[in-house]
């Protein structure tokens, strides 16, 4: 079947899409890591990457039975920290989390989705909806706002390693975010699931490019 991942910036419209499309879909919907796990008292570095591994697990499961919508990027931990120079997470290095997440890779305990779906809006947008949303605290709002165009130019060079791995999406409301959606998912493919040679690039991307542009 089809897994696929939606990503975007704070107020994009991901989880609620996600939701939407899940529901329409009949669709299993695996939320961001803090909505079903609670951080330990004695957090570890590797902690928020061993549950990326338990999400890809419960995705490859749940695909048997259906269309499976992940909620935020596996590999987000790559270009977040890369977004802000590796100073997060305690200053977590790029071949830190590439040495955690190449064997996994290797042994499919971590897979890249079918497809990645970009939901994008103007900033004004995206601080209207965060007022409006009084259902969420937003506490990363503003810094979130600092990754949107680093997240872009990452999504974009891997779509040109590997076309088609990513759809950008204007979310301009929810129900047209699920219609694009819905309209793109016979074009996915899996043949990229365990690519080394997807990862490689993404790596070397990133080292090879600098996130804050003067």
């Amino acid at each position: 079947m089809t897994i696929i991942s939606i990503e975007g910036a704070s107020a994009a419209g991901k989880t609620t899409t996600s939701a939407a499309l899940a529901h329409q879909n009949r669709a299993f919907h695996i939320p961001e890591v803090a909505t079903w796990w609670k951080k330990p008292a004695q957090e570890y570095a590797e902690w928020f990457f061993e549950r990326q591994v338990d999400r890809w697990r419960i995705a490859t499961e749940k695909e048997q039975d259906g269309e499976v919508i992940i909620d935020i990027d596996l590999f987000q931990t790559f270009w977040y920290n890369w977004a802000f120079d590796f100073t997060l997470f305690g200053g977590q290095s790029l071949e830190f989390v590439e040495d955690f997440y190449r064997p996994l890779l290797s042994q499919r305990k971590l897979g890249f989705p079918d497809k990645y779906f970009i939901l994008y809006t103007n900033e004004a947008n995206l601080r209207e909806r965060r007022v409006n949303d009084k259902t969420r605290l937003r506490r990363g709002f503003e810094l979130n706002l600092k990754f949107i165009e680093p997240q872009k130019r990452y999504f974009q060079a891997l779509n040109n390693f590997f076309p088609g791995i990513v759809c950008f999406i204007e979310s301009i409301d929810i129900e047209s975010n699920v219609t694009k959606i819905r309209n793109e998912l016979p074009n996915c493919k899996n043949a990229h699931r365990y690519s080394l040679e997807l990862f490689d690039y993404m790596v070397y991307w990133l080292k090879e490019n600098i996130a804050c542009r003067a």
